[in-house]
């Protein structure tokens, strides 16, 4: 069965940050380790996962979990 986005992303987080039950209010700002460094590895994930292309500008806003669930909503196909 395959897993759907939410159920992927809390696996990314997961193994990223540690992170058991993700919710939608996780962000850069109360996540710890969740710094630029781990941000672009965290894009990296995403679109390896998702097979997608994440520009830099969109990167930049992709800062919190409702973001980037509302993100791969908006590209998935």
């Amino acid at each position: 069965m395959e897993m759907n986005t939410h159920d992927r992303l809390e696996r990314i987080f997961k193994d990223a940050f540690s992170i058991e039950k993700l919710t939608d209010d996780l962000s850069i700002d109360n996540v710890p380790g969740w710094d630029s460094m781990a941000h672009v590895a965290l894009i990296m994930t995403l679109q390896q996962e998702f097979g997608i292309a994440i520009t830099p500008a969109e990167a930049i806003e992709l800062t919190d979990i409702a973001s980037i669930k509302n993100y791969l909503r908006s590209v998935a196909h």
